[in-house]
């Protein structure tokens, strides 16, 4: 069967190839993924010709956004859906291959679904779809006591981050299974699952149990052990046990008790040496504060530059202006018009009112004629808004807390100790530090703005936070 498949497939290609069209191929059973880790979707054009000028779009069902779309040579992250931002790329360099396979990063539960890789040359267009089956692999379980009940004590197991749902069992020391043992499952708010089980024992039970998690569609199990003395187990007299409950909770209250003082002593005594160290700081980075202004050379013609050179803004219309070297034309990007080679920098910019913008820093050598990720490794330490997502552009991007999305950012450059710093400038709060860097060419402010007509705008001295 399988034989008479390759057959026929090999008859459609030398058609196809003989009337000039092509086939779009993916695999024929589900591409299986680990939460958490990468993914790739094979999609290949049979004959493999180039994909480079032709439009791809990766859909998936229940969703109106295309999870990835190219086109005109370069990804459309506009018309891309919010939940797969800064999560798909294509393999550039295998489209003149006919390879439109989609690399998935950072894999979700809620990414599984029935994916289709469309293809279109401008005069036809061919499809195929591909199912993805995301799976949780759960960690180690571990057994706790949760208390003394009746005659006995309780004993809980837990585990957290499966898909599906695992099954969950007690074992005592002879090897049967504990069938009285009570099970729950949580699913978060990532679609993993938690489970937890407990189950009361006795004195007259066996001394030795063994939880074990087993999950059938991943073929994998994880246990955890635990042994009972004697001593726990409460003892026959009525009286002992609400005396040693009261002397265990009068205790613990005057643990309690000192432990807050100690450490509210410990937070205070900790501010006030945070709030002396941030505020040295902070004055001794405002005094490397220069006058940053835009390298209108630079500017994507589709942005707008103000005339006193400090103000930025995307206006949607492409202005015909000339295509220099030092002009951005794949990215709405421009460049601050002094760059460094040493010393100590800061600026800040403000952003209240945009939120699709992104910021830092850019080698002399940054790609400006193709769209290039936002990493250290493309020459680009940076940080970035996507309507309510704030993150770090590293390798791979990493979220920075939403209530920390500042309205006015700064930017610190310290060249010869290979850092870049960003800045809440209205709380003077620490954002993210991008460390172990060796710069050896010039670097410029760096600025982006994808929000239509809405303003970045580089304060001046006298607008600075001191």
């Amino acid at each position: 069967m399988k034989e008479v498949h390759h057959i026929v497939l090999l008859l459609l290609v030398i058609l196809f190839s003989v009337y000039g069209k092509f086939l779009v191929l993916g695999p024929e059973h589900p591409v299986v993924a680990i939460a958490g880790e990468d993914v790739v979707l094979d999609c290949q054009l049979v004959p493999d010709i180039s994909a480079s000028n032709m439009v791809v779009r990766w859909l998936k069902s229940g969703l109106e956004s295309p999870v990835h779309l190219y086109r005109n040579g370069e990804s459309d992250t506009v018309a891309q859906h919010k939940d797969y931002k800064a999560r798909t790329e294509l393999f550039k360099a295998e489209l003149t291959k006919g390879n439109v396979s989609l690399r998935i990063k950072n894999t979700r539960i809620f990414d599984e679904g029935t994916y289709t890789c469309l293809v279109d040359d401008k005069t036809d267009y061919e499809e195929t779809t591909i199912r993805l089956k995301v799976l949780g692999l759960g960690c180690e379980p571990w057994i706790q006591m949760k208390g003394y009940h009746k005659n006995g004590i309780q004993l809980v197991c837990k585990s957290s981050g499966w898909y599906p749902e695992p099954e969950i069992r007690w074992i005592s020391e002879d090897g049967h299974n504990l069938t009285q043992a009570e099970t729950q499952y949580h699913q978060d708010s990532k679609g993993l699952v938690n489970v937890q089980s407990q189950i009361g024992i006795t004195r007259d039970s066996t001394k030795r149990f063994k939880c074990l998690v087993w999950s059938e569609l991943l073929k994998t199990e994880q246990e955890a052990v635990i042994g009972i003395s004697d001593d726990i187990f409460p003892a026959d007299r009525d009286w002992l046990v609400p005396l040693l409950v009261t002397l265990f909770l009068l205790i613990a209250a005057i643990s309690a008790v000192i432990y807050w003082n100690v450490k509210q002593y410990r937070r205070i005594k900790e501010l006030q040496l945070q709030k002396s160290i941030i505020e040295l700081e902070w004055k001794r980075m405002c005094e490397c504060t220069v006058s940053v202004t835009l390298d209108v050379e630079t500017a994507n013609p589709e942005l707008e530059v103000s005339e006193d050179l400090k103000s930025v803004r995307w206006t949607w219309t492409r202005r015909n202006l000339p295509d220099t070297e030092k002009r951005f034309t794949a990215r709405r990007c421009v460049l601050g018009s002094e760059g460094f080679t040493s010393g100590r920098h800061y600026w800040e910019v403000e952003v209240e009112g945009n939120e699709d913008w992104s910021l830092g820093v850019a080698a002399e050598s940054v790609g400006r004629k193709r769209g290039v990720t936002l990493s250290p490794e493309n020459g680009l330490w940076t940080i970035e808004r996507y309507n309510d997502q704030f993150n770090v552009n590293s390798s791979p991007p990493s979220p920075l807390p939403a209530g920390q999305i500042p309205g006015k950012v700064g930017v610190y450059l310290s060249y010869e100790s290979g850092t870049v710093t960003f800045y809440s400038a209205d709380t003077k709060s620490h954002l993210h530090t991008f460390t172990g860097n060796k710069f050896t060419e010039k670097l410029y402010p760096f600025f982006w703005t994808w929000d239509v007509n809405k303003w970045l705008r580089i304060c001046s001295g006298s607008d600075l936070v001191l």
